[in-house]
C-alpha cells in the first residue's frame, strides 16, 4: 500500500433519521412485546440500517442496535459534501504533483474544498494546502442504501496487505479492532474501538455469515476478525504483519461470533 493509491474504497451511506417522539422504545425484535434494549429520545439522530414492515433497524447514539417503529422517525438523506475516497490522499503544499507532501488524509475523512482548481482543490481549513481532485468522492456519488454483508466484505478486502500497526486505524497501519471498526464506519455503522468492547455490541449468533465479527482469546477477548464465510475471515494479526485472510483452523480460541446488521 502506498500513498497516492487512487483505487476507490467501497463505501455505503445509509440514511439517517431524527427521532420525532419524546421517548421511543428500541426493541430486540420488530414487535411491540420484544425485549427493550434501549430508548431513543426526541431530537436524537440514528442510522437506519434495515427495515421489516413498519419497523426500522437502527443504531442510536448509545451505539445500541435495535428496532423501532418507522412512524417515530423522520428519515433524511443528506447528499451534500464530500469525503476522501482513496486509501490515503496526499496533501501538498501547492497545486503540483511535484510539490512537497505536507500531510495525508485517510479514506472517509470529511473534505470541504475551498474551490475547484482542477486537478487540485484547496482545503478550506488548511489554507495553502491542496489535494488531488481525483482523490475526492462526492457524498452524492456514494450508494445511499442499507449496508449489506457483501458491502462489509468488499470494504474489508480492500484493506488486504495494509501493514499491521498497534493502535492504527488507517491504511498507514492498522490493528485488528481498528480494521473492523473502520470497515463498519465506511458503511455507516459505528463500533467501539477495542475488540473486547466490540464483543459486547450487536447480538450473538451460532453460525457466521459474511460481515459478522469473530472474537478470539484465551481467558478474554484479545483479537477480532471480520467473517467472509462460516469459517473464513479477514483480520489484522499482530504476528502476520499485515491484513490477511484466515480460517477457523483452531476453534478453541473462538470466544464469540457477533452480528451488527439485521
Amino acid at each position: 500500500m502506498s500513498y497516492g493509491d487512487t483505487k476507490r474504497v467501497p463505501m455505503v451511506g445509509p440514511p439517517t433519521a431524527t427521532v420525532i417522539r419524546g421517548i421511543v422504545p428500541l426493541r430486540a425484535e420488530p414487535h411491540a412485546d420484544s425485549e427493550l434494549v434501549d430508548e431513543l429520545q426526541f431530537g436524537e439522530t440514528v442510522a437506519v440500517l434495515g427495515e421489516r414492515g413498519d419497523w426500522r433497524y437502527v443504531q442510536g447514539p448509545d451505539l445500541y442496535f435495535g428496532w423501532c417503529e418507522a412512524g417515530y422517525l423522520d428519515v433524511v438523506i443528506d447528499i451534500r459534501g464530500s469525503v476522501i475516497g482513496v486509501p490515503l490522499a496526499i496533501v501538498r503544499a501547492a497545486q503540483s504533483h511535484d510539490a512537497p507532501q505536507v500531510d495525508v488524509l485517510p479514506v472517509g475523512a470529511p473534505f470541504e474544498p475551498d474551490e475547484e482548481d482542477s486537478p487540485y482543490v484547496r482545503i478550506v481549513s488548511q489554507g495553502g494546502r491542496w489535494v488531488d481532485v481525483a482523490d475526492i468522492t462526492l457524498i452524492s456519488e456514494i450508494p445511499h442504501r442499507y449496508p449489506t454483508p457483501d458491502d462489509l466484505v468488499a470494504t474489508a478486502e480492500w484493506f488486504l496487505g495494509v501493514p499491521y500497526l498497534w493502535g492504527g486505524t488507517s491504511a498507514h497501519g492498522i490493528d485488528c479492532s481498528g480494521l473492523t471498526q473502520r470497515v463498519y464506519f465506511l458503511n455507516g455503522v459505528r463500533l467501539d474501538r477495542d475488540a473486547d468492547q466490540q464483543a459486547l455490541g450487536g447480538r450473538p449468533v451460532d453460525v457466521a455469515r459474511p460481515g459478522d465479527l469473530f472474537f478470539f482469546g484465551a481467558e478474554r477477548v484479545t483479537h477480532t476478525a471480520i467473517a467472509t464465510g462460516e469459517r473464513t475471515f479477514i483480520h489484522a494479526p499482530q504476528s502476520g504483519k499485515s491484513v490477511q485472510r484466515g480460517d477457523l483452523a483452531d476453534m478453541s480460541r473462538l470466544r464469540a461470533t457477533r452480528r451488527y446488521l439485521p
